[in-house]
């Protein structure tokens, strides 16, 4: 998911849930509060800190690899002491991806590296519309029953949510600003499960609205109590944030 302006038990909730009592807490880029974003170390901190679902971005390497990372470079993550600090993901190789060092040691994970270790299901942004022919291929090989099987895709990109629907099962939820007719009628020609608004354009006609349409109400990112009691008086679905922590303990306060 993208930053705010200035990039989402068992577990990940039903595509035409009621109105939760408890929302299912997702480690947004795993735990970047805590640990590097989008790294093995980030997202095994955050099913550490009890997230109960995960969620990533992906792009394509230049031979066609899915690699988890937010930004279209390395070269905002990349660590001052990596022997490879600049460049476009779509322009290098895995092999070369592989020699870029992240913070604390990390390196960029593949896909498959992510849904072989996770104990829950991801929620994978697809933040390049071609990325979703490889994902499905992806999502397509992973054993059943398993939680990475349970995994959502999400994307501000139609197109790639319609190709994730014709080439799998698995479900998807769409990425808007806001919640409004033209973003519940795309949501519907997606047989979407979910909608996913900027929570700063989250009210509660809007959640109305979508859970009326029979979606699933996932806003990003929620990283402040005043976020936070936005989410919980809309009666969102899950609630995205950078610190699991955090508001799996302000959710037990209240």
């Amino acid at each position: 998911m993208p930053a705010e302006p200035h990039a989402p038990t068992e577990t990940a909730a039903p595509a035409h849930a009621e109105r939760p009592s408890r929302p299912v807490v997702v480690g947004h880029r795993g735990a970047p509060v805590h640990a590097p974003e989008n790294t093995l170390g980030g997202f095994r901190r955050a099913l550490e800190d009890g997230a109960q679902l995960l969620e990533c971005d992906v792009h394509l390497s230049a031979d066609g690899h899915v690699m988890v990372m937010h930004d279209e470079s390395i070269d905002r993550t990349a660590d001052p002491a990596s022997p490879l600090r600049t460049g476009a993901l779509g322009d290098l190789t895995r092999a070369e991806l592989g020699r870029v060092l992240l913070a604390d040691g990390e390196r960029i994970p593949t896909l498959e590296e992510l849904l072989e270790m996770t104990t829950v299901p991801v929620f994978i942004e697809v933040k390049v519309a071609p990325a979703a022919q490889a994902v499905a291929a992806i999502l397509r090989d992973l054993p059943t029953g398993s939680p990475a099987a349970r995994s959502t895709v999400i994307s501000f990109h139609p197109e790639a949510l319609a190709e994730i629907r014709r080439a799998t099962d698995a479900p998807v939820s769409y990425l808007v600003r806001q919640v409004d007719e033209r973003a519940l009628e795309t949501a519907r020609e997606l047989d979407a499960a979910g909608i996913g608004p900027w929570i700063g354009g989250l009210s509660l006609r809007a959640a109305e609205s979508a859970r009326a349409a029979g979606l699933a109400v996932n806003p990003w990112t929620i990283n402040s109590p005043q976020e936070l009691a936005v989410a919980r008086a809309c009666g969102v679905d899950t609630i995205t944030t950078d610190d699991p922590a955090w508001v799996l303990g302000a959710l037990g306060a209240a």
